[in-house]
């Protein structure tokens, strides 16, 4: 894997992480509006369409003419899918409001706001641990060239 790679699959993972947390931000947002839906996002590998599973198979059996080893393997994360938690909010009695219905009750936004929390929590310390491969990428990059000039 060149380094250039490293460099890919940690942007990607950035991109991934950056926009589980636009939309865990867009929930934590409208958690209050009546009437609307909690979204989640759905990640998956970048590249190929081979399953995790694959892919960790191919690192156990180390072939030589691998896709890993070649460097064709998938390259971090990616949004693959939006979805959008179809439950029911919760009832609260509004008779004088626009979207009440016969009996004067709202549906509420179905946003947890602590399962928020906790998916902002975990998308930022993988945005971090993404960040840290680019210093090392960076960091080796460096020192690699550093070994030039002293040649």
């Amino acid at each position: 894997m060149s380094l250039f790679n490293i460099y890919d699959t940690a942007h990607n993972g950035l991109k991934a992480t950056r926009g589980v947390m636009e939309i865990s931000s867009e929930n934590v947002a409208n958690m209050l509006t009546p009437g609307y839906k909690a979204k989640k996002a759905i990640l998956a590998a970048r590249g190929d369409n081979a399953s995790f599973s694959e892919v960790v198979a191919e690192i156990g059996n180390n072939k030589a003419g691998s896709a890993l080893l070649k460097g064709d393997c998938a390259r971090g994360a990616m949004i693959a899918e939006v979805s959008v938690n179809q439950e029911a909010g919760v009832k609260v009695y509004m008779p004088g409001h626009p979207l009440a219905d016969a009996d004067g009750n709202v549906e509420m936004s179905n946003v947890d706001g602590a399962q928020e929390m906790l998916t902002m929590m975990d998308a930022v310390r993988q945005y971090k641990a993404n960040l840290s491969i680019v210093e090392m990428a960076k960091k080796a990059s460096q020192e690699a060239l550093n070994m030039t000039k002293n040649s």
